[in-house]
């Protein structure tokens, strides 16, 4: 069909027709009805076209005399028949005849297409819309020779609103309405264009395609329809049935005044809309918030913001979230309901699934270091009776307990950015600290009787006997890097730890015990006191000259280095600058013993205000490259502090008699201790009459405010941890891997019949088996137990398993080192216990193995119990849990339930 009035694209494009067939093309003819009213001298890029309007056979030769420059087209459009023309203007013409203006065919011309989809023809403007896109170099031939509606709408729609693809769904489209310029571009199209493009799309992507682009048809920002789908993810939401009729409806008489969507519709919308928005976290987190605050608009104007709190995307429901676990968790705390615990679990479960948790590390932190506190609370409050009895005991709860707790609370102290959150913190750091301030007194009181009776004893070691009991052996064996972290409490040991060990370091203990003795501070728990005498292996006052040399004359060490080298010690200016390559080289010799003082806890703790710092090997400076060195070098780490400290939280300055004598946490006993403070005295205390003042509560300093102190007698600041590492399958004479150490209460609450209830105490004198490292501890006990609780009778069909033909096979066919019977018992009965599924940690507790071991045992267990791929056990590291599927396994191995 011949369109009324010729265009400049559909005379373009025609020209470019006849000239890929002709090379004499310098003069076109174009029969037309329509008339070129338009300029007669046209530019296009480098291409001149001079257009005249001829309507009678003169002004067609008088066009044809006009001079023609180079690269210039001449074109005549006329009314005329061919015959009206004479044989001597026709032989002028390209091809000696006049071409008629056909846009469909024109455009078969250009795609060397014999046929048209019909599906594109009943669009008199599509034509035209092709031909005005006339690509520089042509359209690709169309497949086959028929050119068909999903090449020319993909190619129309690219040029002209930059939607890619043959069969845009409804995620690229909603990723296409985030170009504002594409969607501009659309808005200013033709009606006809808008709505034959939503007709086209609605066939490939669905009705849906109708409603979205009927919400980019209106600039309106807050109508764009990613805002839209996550507004209905709340307001169509399970949760909100029946609760939101009168904001629908609402919602629909303004975003959808013509047709409301369907369920499916509203599913289908949501989910894309979704998937694109959370895209948008990782690629750009700007317009992202951008969205979703729109959103959250959305539903404010509806009245239907308190909903936002059931969509995993809305920011202002994530804000929500925070706020029901704040509020929930002040409810417990002032009821003291800890065994509501799992209502707590549940909150921060769906906080940790909602999107905007996805870079919020530090905050899902806190929410656990939270949800341990109040286990810790139900599990294991102290009461008057369970008070340890000894300070041994006491030391020991510090290492063990105590300072998991003093981590988990000073991370809680740092509040939160929603208010009711950051209230229910500081109630709950505020409990917790009450009962740890008990604690601490009572184990001033402990600690001073005993240092008044002489510090006997060997369940504890003092700083003192450091060297001489765990360095000087572990030296005669292998060589030694020691690690002296000035400062390091045992809650930022235990946080360092967690670093460390998750990277090729095992952590030992010492010989007959499952876990290291907790080391002593001198007394008063300062540097000057504390690091002199742990170094040079005797109580005493000191800097850094007698710390120096001590160490390298220490008796028990100068012995133990090929050719009497001495050990060396380097302090913090050796760290830094061109001496730090010395201390490298030191690491790599022959010598048995190098110590490095790292300064990095107690310089934190000069600082005036408080800091959320993170103990990793990033946060201290140069222990990354330490524990290279000691790695390639197949050296023992050991780490080891001279005192703790404590954080000021609500320190109260004490203004002491003589100012200028004494510390931060210590004074000399020249007048009465005051609440808060005790009196201590023996000959661990480094004064010249050996007594002292010291504040066993944390809340009390005698020094201009800081981030933190030292110096009293506190267990944050007097029990020092003792930590052996090693990454190397070659252990110490009689040194054994540890267990994993956190408490129970750390990782899950367990079901009561495994762990509310004590075992009866139980006296073993244990006997090391050597052999290679396993991932249990074999030991051989003669045990003296009083009356201890029997174990629990191994089920019937683990002992059929264990006696199956079957499994013999299987376990021949596992490879080597393929674990015991004993081993596969504890572990079925242990996943049994639980339904099947435990976490990794906790599982890892229940064989009493060591952590780092545990990824590598389940690998040689699932080689045995899984017959033809199927997953009898298996282990899924996204949700760090072990799975039993214990029929799938009675079925496989053909045993009795």
């Amino acid at each position: 069909m011949t369109l009324t009035a010729p265009t400049f694209s559909q005379i373009k494009a025609q020209v470019a027709t006849i000239q890929q067939k002709t090379t004499r093309a310098d003069v076109i003819g174009i029969h037309s009805r329509g008339r070129w009213s338009d300029e007669t001298r046209i530019q296009d890029g480098d291409q001149t076209y001079l257009i005249y309007q001829c309507d009678s056979p003169l002004a067609c030769r008088i066009a044809i005399r006009e001079p023609v420059p180079d690269k210039t087209t001449k074109v005549l459009i006329t009314g005329l028949e061919e015959n009206d023309l004479g044989d001597d203007l026709r032989y002028r013409l390209a091809k000696q005849r006049l071409f008629p203006l056909q846009p469909w065919q024109i455009v078969c011309s250009l795609f060397n297409a014999r046929n048209v989809d019909t599906r594109l023809t009943h669009h008199p403007w599509m034509a035209e819309a092709l031909l005005g896109l006339g690509p520089r170099h042509g359209y690709p031939p169309a497949r086959g020779g028929f050119l068909d509606a999903d090449t020319a709408w993909s190619l129309l729609l690219e040029h002209t609103i930059q939607l890619r693809g043959e069969s845009p769904d409804l995620t690229s489209l909603l990723k296409w309405s985030l170009d504002q310029t594409a969607t501009q571009h659309f808005r200013h199209q033709s009606e006809e264009f808008q709505a034959a493009t939503i007709d086209w799309l609605c066939e490939k992507a669905g009705p849906v395609a109708r409603l979205i682009l009927q919400c980019l048809q209106e600039d309106k920002p807050k109508q764009h329809p990613l805002s839209v789908g996550i507004a209905m993810l709340v307001l169509y939401h399970e949760d909100a049935r029946g609760r939101l009729e009168k904001a629908t409806g609402k919602f629909e008489g303004l975003f959808f005044p013509q047709e409301s969507p369907t369920p499916d519709q509203v599913q289908r919308w949501v989910l894309s809309a979704r998937e694109v928005v959370r895209s948008l976290q990782h690629t750009d987190l700007h317009k992202h918030h951008v969205i979703v605050r729109r959103a959250d608009d959305i539903l404010k104007e509806l009245a239907a913001a308190e909903y936002a709190r059931l969509s995993d995307t809305s920011l202002l429901g994530y804000e929500q979230r925070l706020q029901q676990f704040g509020t929930t968790l002040t409810d417990i705390l002032d009821r003291g309901a800890w065994q509501e615990v799992e209502r707590l679990q549940e909150l921060k479960a769906a906080i940790r699934s909602h999107d905007a948790s996805f870079d919020q590390t530090r905050q899902l932190e806190r929410l656990e270091m939270a949800l341990r506190l109040v286990r810790w609370l139900q599990c294991d409050k102290p009461s008057a009776a369970a008070l340890p009895q000894s300070f041994a005991a006491a030391a020991r709860y510090q290492l063990e307990t105590g300072g998991f707790v003093d981590w988990a609370r000073l991370q809680v102290r740092h509040g939160a950015e929603v208010e009711a959150l950051s209230q229910a913190y500081q109630r709950l750091f505020e409990t917790v600290t009450q009962i740890r301030e008990q604690q601490s007194e009572h184990f001033g009181t402990l600690l001073a009787e005993w240092t008044a009776s002489g510090s006997k004893g060997n369940d504890v070691l003092p700083v003192e006997q450091i060297i001489e009991q765990t360095i000087a052996p572990l030296a005669e064996s292998q060589p030694v890097l020691l690690l002296v972290i000035d400062g390091m409490s045992v809650a930022v040991c235990r946080e360092l730890l967690s670093d460390l060990t998750r990277n090729d370091w095992v952590a030992l203990a010492e010989p007959n015990q499952r876990f290291n003795r907790p080391g002593i501070a001198a007394i008063p728990s300062a540097t000057e006191f504390s690091r002199t005498s742990l170094l040079t292996g005797k109580l005493m006052q000191g800097g850094q000259h007698d710390e120096k040399k001590g160490f390298e004359n220490h008796p028990r060490l100068s012995g133990n280095s090929p050719g009497g080298a001495s050990p060396l010690l380097f302090h913090k200016a050796a760290l830094q600058g061109p001496e730090q390559s010395q201390v490298r080289k030191e690491i790599a010799s022959t010598r048995r013993v190098v110590g490095v003082v790292i300064n990095a806890v107690d310089d934190n703790l000069l600082k005036g205000e408080q800091l959320d710092t993170r103990w990793s090997r990033d946060q201290i400076q140069l222990l990354t490259s330490l524990l290279h060195d000691a790695r390639s070098a197949g050296r023992l780490v050991v780490l080891v502090s001279d005192h703790g400290h404590v954080l000021d939280c609500q320190t109260q300055n004490i203004t002491t008699p003589d100012e200028t004598a004494g510390g931060e946490r210590w004074r000399p006993a020249g007048s009465a201790p005051v609440t808060g403070e005790l009196l201590i005295s023996g000959s661990r205390v480094q004064t010249t009459d050996q007594k002292l003042i010291a504040p066993w509560s944390e809340r009390i300093r005698y020094s201009i405010k800081k981030n933190g102190y030292h110096g009293g007698l506190s267990p944050q600041e007097m029990v020092v941890p003792i930590v052996v590492l090693t990454n190397s399958d070659e252990l110490p004479p009689h040194w054994s891997e540890q267990p994993i150490d956190t408490p129970v209460w750390w990782d899950e609450l367990p079901p009561e019949h495994e762990t509310l209830v004590p075992s009866p105490p139980v006296r073993t004198r244990k006997k090391k088996v050597e052999k290679a490292p396993l991932l249990f501890k074999e030991l051989k006990e003669e045990v003296e137990t009083p009356q201890a609780s029997e174990a629990p009778e191994v089920p019937k069909w683990i002992q059929q398993l264990l006696e199956s033909p079957v499994f013999a096979d299987q376990k021949r066919l596992g490879g080597r080192r393929v674990p015991e019977d004993k081993e596969f018992s504890r572990l079925l009965q242990a996943l049994d216990r639980r339904d099947g599924t435990m976490t990794l940690r906790a599982l890892t507790r229940a064989l009493d193995a060591a952590p780092l071991r545990m990824p590598g045992f389940l690998a040689k267990v699932e080689r045995v119990l899984n017959i033809d791929g199927y997953d009898v056990i298996r282990y899924d590291e996204t949700s760090d849990t072990v799975e039993l599927q214990r029929e799938l396994l009675l079925k496989q191995y053909d045993l009795d339930d």
